[in-house]
């Protein structure tokens, strides 16, 4: 029996020689269990020993051999090679100048670090012994598994777009592990923030690529955020707006309360159930039809939904994005006290900054609350699997669509197949993928306060994500959340794009109950 091969199309460039960059393939054997740096390792030997790449540790020690690979970087000795692989595309890492074929220039991103005096600065020497008691040390050990590879800076949607105005996510964990660190006497909070701390959008692609998994966006930026609101030095302005806002309103739109609920009024909800509506400051104050259309598709499963009406707060994940953490836990206990005495034993969010924030933020300041979780993809998903949600061909769904994972439903919630299984259940709905996609999927650009504060880099970065549509001669994107929709609508209109319908998934759902 022939043994099986896999071809691995390799980025090759050589500046002092070639024109331009060019892919060459090359058939490897496949062995269980190899990694990307085996695979390298055998085309040097057995096809061109010309291939230039870095490797030195082959244990995910040293961080040198960090390749982008389909479209995500990590460690070439980690990354394993999958075994249905039939064809892999090895390329450098983003955002540096290619020194030769995989081997790139770091100077850059090293002269921007340094900057930052990422070592400890203290007052004085130390005495001997230097005693260091574990209390005082543990915040800072999670971020010191750093192995400095760079794929964080590489995937960074900000770092792509104006890496001048923001020294990426290797910067923000040091400059986080040293303001945690009590032998530290410098302001790293200052550094941060002039360092564009607040240009983060909370994407989680960093985490994401990250092989020590280091939380950056969590542990990190919003740590770094929450500690200059203590210190007086943020929020920023249009971020102050907001926060009054949910304060004084319970929602970030400067709406009444009573707005809320009017979507509901001829509706008749009942305000207790142990299946429960949150319904969201957008759905409820931008895009009523939609928390409409998640009444009308329970009443077609025929099940009973209960929303909390008046006592809904906003779910605080915006205030938690920013750093406005006394508020963000006056609401979320707020909002957890109100749904307990509603009797819920589970909760649905359309919105996937809601999804986040009841399923991991709420949990990660509060420990299990004991209410299930659930985004209406995934209730959908099981209601059509258990042919109590039945859908008919609609002439308006006779489209080719692609997905958009939202940043906060997917690498946050890891809710990736639910949307596609209902998508294609749908009649008509033709689905095609972008090249980014799922885990790996390219964010909006919306989050972490940038849409607010910097609208212009959210939709440069939307701009960024829709050329990845263009690719895939899609007519219409669909989506799970009110911020990447109305961000990616505003890229659209901001760039030169064809006219791009831009859905919700429970619209589409919603025109074609039977």
């Amino acid at each position: 029996m022939a043994e099986r091969t896999i071809r691995f199309r390799v980025f090759r460039y050589d500046p002092d020689r070639d024109d331009e960059p060019r892919y060459e393939v090359y058939e490897v054997p496949y062995v269980e269990k190899m990694r990307i740096l085996d695979a390298l390792n055998y085309i040097h030997d057995h096809h061109d020993g010309t291939l230039s790449y870095r490797w030195v540790c082959r244990a995910n020690q040293c961080g040198s051999c960090t390749v982008t690979v389909d479209g995500k970087p990590g460690p070439a000795c980690k990354t394993e090679v999958p075994q249905d692989a039939e064809e892999i595309t090895v390329e450098p890492l983003r955002v540096f100048p290619v020194i030769k074929d995989l081997v790139t220039d770091m100077e850059r991103g090293y002269d921007k670090f340094l900057t930052l005096r990422p070592y400890l600065e203290r007052a004085s020497k130390p005495k001997r012994p230097e005693i260091i008691l574990p209390e005082d040390i543990e915040r800072v050990k999670e971020f010191r598994s750093c192995i400095e590879c760079w794929a964080c800076v590489s995937i960074c949607p900000v770092v792509h777009e104006v890496w001048d105005d923001y020294a990426g996510p290797i910067s923000m964990r040091k400059l986080a592990e040293l303001s945690m660190d009590k032998r530290d006497i410098l302001d790293r909070v200052s550094v941060a923030l002039v360092e564009g701390m607040y240009n983060c959008t909370a994407c989680k692609n960093c985490w994401a690529v990250c092989p020590q998994e280091i939380k950056i966006p969590e542990k990190a930026v919003e740590k770094l955020r929450a500690r200059a609101i203590e210190k007086g030095l943020a929020p920023l302005p249009p971020h102050k707006v907001a926060i009054a806002s949910i304060r004084n309103y319970w929602n970030p739109w400067m709406a009444p309360r009573g707005q809320r609920v009017r979507w509901a009024k001829h509706l008749d909800l009942p305000t207790s159930a142990e299946t429960m509506l949150f319904a969201g400051c957008s759905p409820s104050l931008l895009k009523q039809n939609l928390v409409e259309n998640v009444v009308r598709i329970f009443s077609a499963m025929g099940e009973r939904i209960g929303y909390l009406g008046k006592e809904e707060r906003c779910c605080s994940s915006p205030l938690l994005r920013v750093g406005e953490v006394s508020l963000f836990r006056e609401m979320a206990l707020a909002n957890i006290d109100a749904m307990r005495k509603a009797g819920a034993k589970r909760i649905v969010v359309t919105c996937a900054g809601c999804y986040k924030a009841w399923k991991e933020d709420y949990r990660e300041f509060f420990g299990d609350y004991g209410i299930e979780i659930l985004h209406i993809s995934e209730v959908m998903e099981k209601a059509i699997a258990e042919g109590r949600l039945k859908l008919k061909r609609v002439p308006e769904n006779d489209i080719t669509v692609t997905y958009h994972d939202p940043c906060h439903l997917g690498r946050a919630g890891g809710v990736y197949d639910p949307p596609r299984n209902v998508l294609r259940s749908i009649p008509g709905i033709r689905l095609v993928e972008m090249s980014r996609n799922r885990e790996n999927s390219a964010c909006c650009g919306s989050g972490g306060g940038v849409k607010t504060a910097r609208p212009n880099l959210a939709t440069t970065i939307g701009g960024t994500r829709l050329e990845m549509v263009r690719e895939t001669g899609a007519e219409t994107i669909i989506s799970c959340c009110p911020w990447c929709e109305q961000n990616i609508e505003d890229s659209i209109k901001s760039g030169e794009f064809p006219d791009w319908k831009v859905r919700d998934l429970v619209d589409l759902v919603s025109a074609a109950l039977d």
